[in-house]
């Protein structure tokens, strides 16, 4: 009997997590652009952007405080029509690219593209990683074509660079050099001080 309460009071425990980590959808129009994910962004929403018959250019703008890896990925939604008709929502040429920012105003000024990628009713996917500290903009472009336009997903993630465990290696091996530099410098030190080695100091 105790053993079933467990196991229910756990199933309740993980029900309650996955539904705390399910990801909120924001809905957004061609006029809800530029958007801005602010700082540093983890994403725990999900955009659902809808857009008439148009070609269309989004821009998701945030930074970096410093360096990081990004993420992001986009898939439109196709919606069949009705009787066998033409979809109802769909998006052709669908882009997704990274953008560096330096001046900080979106898509004025001189920007430059960093990665690109395709999606479709597939999802594209576009990662960067070691992304300097600064601005950026992710930009969602394509055609919409459907009936009524046509509607994709974003979902968009950073997180600050952790070094490899080659970089902590050559990071102790550094500091190991340093420490022995300093070793050595304060035993000749403490040597000329004491040329007769009366300091009864043990630096070895």
């Amino acid at each position: 009997m105790k053993l079933n309460m467990k196991k229910a009071l756990l199933a309740i425990a993980l029900a309650s997590a996955v539904s705390s980590a399910q990801a909120a959808t924001i809905s957004l129009t061609s006029g809800d652009f530029p958007y801005d994910l602010g700082a540093n962004p983890i994403d725990t929403n999900i955009y659902s952007v809808t857009h008439d018959v148009e070609s269309f250019f989004d821009v998701f703008t945030f930074s970096l405080t410093s360096a990081s890896d990004t993420i992001s990925s986009a898939v439109s939604l196709l919606f069949p029509g009705l009787g066998g008709g033409g979809s109802s929502y769909e998006i052709n040429n669908g882009t997704l690219s990274l953008f560096s920012d330096p001046d900080g105003d979106g898509i004025g000024g001189v920007n430059t593209q960093i990665a690109t990628a395709n999606f479709g009713d597939s999802t594209g996917i576009l990662a960067y990683n070691n992304a300097a500290a600064g601005s950026y903009y992710w930009a969602v472009a394509g055609d919409a074509v459907g009936s009524n336009g046509g509607v994709y997903l974003y979902s968009a993630n950073t997180a600050a660079v952790v070094p490899e465990p080659e970089t902590y290696a050559m990071m102790l091996a550094g500091l190991g050099l340093i420490g022995f530099i300093g070793r050595r410098r304060l035993a000749k030190g403490a040597s000329e001080m004491f040329p007769q080695g009366g300091s009864g100091l043990n630096f070895a």
